[in-house]
Parts: C-alpha cells; structure tokens; sequence
C-alpha cells in the first residue's frame, strides 16, 4: 500500500487540479491514503481553498488526511480563525519560508506561534526545505531542539547532509521524499534514520516542471526506483508504515 505524505490541490500557477481529478490520479497509481495541503492558498483565498478541500473530503473520505497551509498574515487577518473553525480534523500545519522568507525565521515571532499552535493541538509541522539560505535544513536544527514533543517533518530534505545532521540530532524531526533523489533517500537509510522518512511527492507540482512527462509513468517510475534501491522492509516503513505515526486517525 503507498500513502503519500506531501499531496496538493488547487491552483498552480497555470495549472489547475480539481478534487475529482486529484482522486482519479491518486486512484490510478494505487495511492491508498495521503496527506493533502492547496495550493490555492497562494492566491489568499481562504474559502476557495476550503470549498477544494471538502469536495476533497466527499471524494476520498478518510483516505484524506487534511494538512493546514498556514501564512504569515492568517495570525493577523482572521484566516486561522476561519481554518480551524471550519470543522476539519487537521493532521498537520505546514509553512513555506521560501515564500515567505522574512516571516518565517527560526527564532521570529510567527514560528513560536506556530509551535504554539502546534503544541496545542497536538500536530505535526510540515516545513519545507530548500537550497536557498533562508530555507536550509540545518537552519530549523535549534527549533527542534527547544520543541522536542513536536514531529517536525523537513520537506524535501535539502540540503540532504543537513537534513541528515538534524534528524541524528533530534529525534522528533522527520523528512519526506518529494522531489529527493532515491540516492539521496538510500543516504538517509543508510544513516539508520529509516524509521523518519515519509514517501511524498509533491503531486501536482511534477507537471508544472515536466510537462511533456505522463504523470501515472512518471509516479510509477519514483516507486519503482526506490523499490529497487532499498530493502523490503525499508520500502514499506517509508511508503506506508511512518506515514501511520505522523498522521493519527
């Protein structure tokens, strides 16, 4: 069974994915259960991305594991609000300090929100990671430290030694496979941190970069890959297994 952690719907740019169109993917690559954010919070508008979201839900029903894209100005201009009374069973808050590079700081103001919030409502962070400065792995090493009982899930993984480095470090930081090569997903498994890697894709965004690519071939072939890359045992942890662990039924 393949549960993808790092799911989208909604508007990308000039792409559009629509809940129907998400699930008949997902169906046809044999995704059983995933954990899904919209892209349309982008834009800022907070009732579109929750309309995405419960047609989602009608569609998949507990298959979805609903994440919160949280943005800077949502603590100011009511947007929290609005998301967390809108009925949904959130399994996990998510940020994107490459968007936002000045009101994501490790040590700011809006992150201790955010592990506060966290804490709260007793939810992993999905952070992403990127090669810009402001978004290194590393960068989140401290913050893991001083939140110890918060699963912080480094998205992407990047760069990976310091991605590697914060997981020994910290036992509660996770990371998941979205666009990381499968050599660098056998690195993180041979360094014994198997147990903390997540099998996510970051489907749709594969189209927006790949557009001349069947989307189901090029599914199969990530899957593939790491099938053939690391043991039995291995693949199902970081396919199925941890997936289990982060997002609580």
């Amino acid at each position: 069974m393949i549960f993808d952690a790092h799911i989208h719907v909604g508007q990308f740019f000039d792409i559009y994915t629509s809940p129907n169109r998400l699930v008949s993917f997902l169906e046809g690559v044999r995704v059983e259960k995933f954990a899904v954010s919209s892209t349309t919070i982008c834009e800022g508008n907070y009732q579109k991305v929750l309309d995405e979201l419960e047609q989602l839900h009608e569609l998949a029903k507990d298959r979805m594991f609903p994440v919160l894209w949280l943005l800077p100005q949502m603590f100011e201009d009511g947007g929290l609000e609005m998301f967390l009374s809108s009925g949904f069973n959130w399994k996990c808050l998510k940020i994107h300090p490459q968007l936002n590079p000045t009101m994501w700081k490790p040590r700011g103001k809006n992150m201790c929100r955010l592990m506060q919030l966290a804490q709260t409502l007793d939810l992993p962070v999905l952070i992403h990671t990127g090669d810009f400065d402001y978004c290194h792995a590393g960068l989140y090493l401290q913050l893991a430290k001083k939140n110890p009982d918060i699963k912080i899930i480094l998205a992407h993984g990047r760069p990976i030694d310091e991605t590697i480095n914060v997981m020994k470090a910290c036992d509660n930081v996770y990371t998941d496979t979205a666009f990381m090569p499968t050599g660098n997903i056998v690195t993180i498994c041979n360094a014994g941190l198997t147990d903390r890697v997540l099998w996510g894709t970051d489907y749709p965004i594969p189209k927006y970069y790949y557009r001349r690519k069947n989307m189901r071939k090029h599914y199969d072939s990530l899957i593939s890959s790491l099938e053939d890359a690391v043991s039995e045992s291995e693949f199902a942890k970081i396919t199925n297994n941890n997936f289990n662990i982060i997002f609580k039924n």
